[in-house]
């Protein structure tokens, strides 16, 4: 009797707060004569004149202020809580269609050829200490990284990924703006700059020193290497590298075409032990350069 008479109680509320704090405050041997005094009504049939009674009410006429921190997303994207979960809505409850990430919508867009841009983190903080050059470099827009492409993409309804025609777009330049388009006609064109292009800044690729992890400088970018002239010879061709065989190229100057070759772990060894001993006779005959003809390898040595 007593566990029905506590889940008939469980969705009312009390009436003010004054009341909370006095129920609170009471003794146990109180609150426990309460308890039997409430077992009492429930078996005589009058717990309905105490619920009826203003002393309890149900909740949905309650005066007690809902949670605050469940507040709605404001126009600037922020604010957003866990009151219906984050993320994406799939199924809204109003119209059953898929809701987009408004925190996206506001602070990102989304070029025609699929690329999301946004501003500089910061940009608008302690306007009043920066100099003009930081000023400047803060308002322009940078390319999001492939990663955020993808989730962004999936964050949005279809309508925001629309072509939309604006007069006087101020991102009509980049809109129009596509690397697919660049990507494949580069590759298009591979062969024909490896025929007819100037091998003017065609530098030869060599790496002195072997790197477990090499970086980005050491890496060999020929395959991409771009003639001068390469981006008009390819619009007046309609898409199709054809350049002025007419006109003389010019021919890059004399230097030593360098071989890359595998390096062992042994001669890895030997070169760091040669380094070492130069290290330890530095004190005596002073530092010696990068470019010193001891730190280069010599053909038909050891380390060459």
């Amino acid at each position: 009797m007593l566990g029905q008479l506590v889940k008939s109680l469980a969705g009312l509320s009390v009436q003010n707060a004054n009341t909370v704090n006095t129920i609170r405050n009471l003794p146990s041997r109180s609150l426990h004569c309460g308890i039997s005094r409430l077992t009492a009504l429930s078996e005589t049939g009058s717990i309905s004149t105490l619920i009826n009674g203003s002393f309890l009410f149900p909740v949905s006429s309650s005066s007690v202020s809902k949670r605050s921190y469940f507040r709605a997303m404001d126009e600037h994207g922020r604010g957003e809580t866990a009151a219906d979960g984050y993320g994406v809505t799939l199924y809204s409850p109003k119209n059953g269609e898929r809701t987009s990430l408004k925190a996206v919508e506001l602070r990102f867009k989304r070029l025609d050829w699929g690329m999301w841009i946004r501003t500089r983190g910061g940009r608008d903080k302690k306007a009043w200490k920066k100099n003009i050059h930081r000023l400047r470099v803060k308002e322009k827009h940078v390319f999001c990284v492939p990663y955020h492409n993808r989730r962004f993409d999936r964050a949005v309804a279809s309508r925001i990924k629309e072509i939309r025609h604006i007069p006087d777009d101020p991102y009509k330049v980049y809109n129009d703006m596509s690397w697919q388009n660049y990507h494949s006609l580069k590759k298009k064109n591979c062969e024909l700059i490896k025929r007819y292009g100037s091998n003017v800044y065609r530098f030869p690729y060599y790496r002195a020193h072997f790197k477990k992890q090499p970086i980005f400088t050491e890496m060999d970018t020929s395959s991409w290497y771009e003639p001068p002239g390469y981006h008009k010879d390819l619009a007046d061709g309609d898409g199709v590298y054809s350049p002025d065989t007419s006109k003389a190229q010019n021919e890059p100057a004399p230097n030593y075409i360098l071989e890359e070759r595998g390096v062992s772990r042994k001669h890895q060894y030997a070169e760091r032990r040669y380094f070492k001993e130069i290290r330890r006779g530095e004190p005596y005959y002073g530092k010696i350069s990068p470019i010193h003809h001891l730190r280069l390898p010599v053909c038909e040595t050891k380390l060459g």
